[in-house]
């Protein structure tokens, strides 16, 4: 059984599916969106946070909790820092009934909310695999999930193994010019196909980044057949993950009037659009 690489587990979420949620961020991801929130689930980014705003020693206030630490000449690592400088971002499940008993602590809130859990991240379909014992001790549980993913995967074998263990698909469209594929229109159609052959519950979420073009974007919607979505507002709040992470930060918040001037121009095209705050 191949282990489950996990960034995050948030419980009471109501933006990501039906109900409450409790929503797992999954390591990895096929894109590198300059503006993503979720940087730690890159494969490209260390893999722990250090914050330096936590440091005692860096921050001259005097404790004997810093004694023998590597920053002091010490032989502890920063690492065991006691008061958390150091922080991994990844937490490996090799038992994925450790996994599944911390999230079903809220299955009675999951049941009467009409909700369930979330996959995230990152691209979870990364991690497809892994996943399927935890799914099927989900749906043995009668607890039901969902999954937000890009889609953006060649080998359509990859989500017909998961088909019978999805019940909602929240698909984070990439329109956007950074990190376009040539292919990905054409991979994007075929997937979603799949899924509308199947019957799933599907809806569609779209960064807005200044760089959107609303006539470019409308024609690559209605080729993928996606007349309604949840269109986000890039913001800024994910910048201390970057400090912490040594990765350089650029602030993509788009103006709200380009924002509603966007999402009026995709309605004059007959597309339905929410604005959705995360």
């Amino acid at each position: 059984m191949r282990p489950l690489e996990v960034t995050s587990i948030q419980r009471g979420c109501v933006y990501d599916g039906h109900g409450v949620r409790t929503t797992i961020f999954l390591k990895g991801c096929p894109f590198s969106c300059p503006w993503c929130c979720n940087p730690e689930t890159l494969y490209g980014s260390r893999d722990y946070f250090l914050d330096d705003k936590k440091c005692l020693y860096l921050g001259n206030t005097p404790s004997t909790l810093c004694d023998g630490c590597e920053r002091k000449n010490g032989h502890r690592p920063i690492a065991q820092c006691p008061i958390g400088v150091y922080t991994p971002t990844t937490q490996i499940f090799d038992d994925i009934h450790e996994l599944a008993t911390l999230v079903s602590r809220d299955k009675n809130l999951f049941i009467s909310s009409g909700g369930g859990v979330t996959l995230s991240g990152g691209e979870p379909l990364l991690q497809a695999t892994a996943l399927v014992p935890f799914l099927k001790t989900m749906l043995q549980e009668g607890i039901k999930c969902a999954m937000e993913t890009t889609l953006y995967i060649k080998n359509v074998d990859t989500i017909k193994t998961l088909l019978p263990f999805i019940d909602e698909w929240i698909i984070d469209l990439k329109l956007q010019r950074v990190n376009y594929r040539e292919d990905y229109l054409e991979t994007m159609n075929g997937n979603l196909s799949l899924l509308r052959e199947y019957g799933k519950d599907t809806r569609f979420r779209l960064v807005y980044v200044e760089s959107l073009d609303a006539e470019d974007t409308y024609r690559r919607l209605y080729f993928l057949g996606v007349k309604a979505l949840e269109v986000i507002k890039c913001h800024g709040l994910s910048k201390s993950k970057y400090e912490k992470l040594g990765l350089p930060f650029i602030d993509y918040t788009p103006s709200d009037s380009s924002y509603d001037d966007f999402l009026a121009r995709l309605a004059n095209h007959g597309i339905s659009s929410i604005k959705l705050k995360l």
